[in-house]
């Protein structure tokens, strides 16, 4: 892909899907190298950083559940609920659109 992807805390290239972390500040999705994500949460970003990343094992598990809560409250009384459950999944495609297809596995 032409695109690269920087990191947030230390402007270097990420190279690798495996080196990238995605997570949100004050919803804003960002990328992050793996190390740097971790000094940016003991910094004072960290109060604003979200503690949750957006892919990896735990992102692709919250996508997974949210999509079931979605649907399960979709066709209850609470449809309310499938609205706010879509939340977790837009932030998921919006990171692997804006970062994750533009790198190497």
């Amino acid at each position: 892909m032409s695109k690269a992807v920087y990191c947030e805390k230390c402007s270097k290239e990420i190279k690798f899907r495996g080196d990238l972390i995605t997570a949100t500040i004050f919803f804003v999705v960002v990328a992050y190298h793996e190390d740097c994500y971790v000094k940016e949460l003991k910094g004072f970003r960290g109060l604003f950083l979200d503690n949750q990343p957006l892919n990896g094992f735990s992102g692709n598990f919250l996508f997974v559940m949210a999509v079931l809560v979605g649907i399960g409250f979709a066709f209850g009384s609470l449809k309310w609920v499938s609205i706010i459950a879509v939340i977790p999944v837009l932030y998921r495609l919006f990171s692997f659109y804006k970062f994750e297809r533009l790198l190497e596995k």
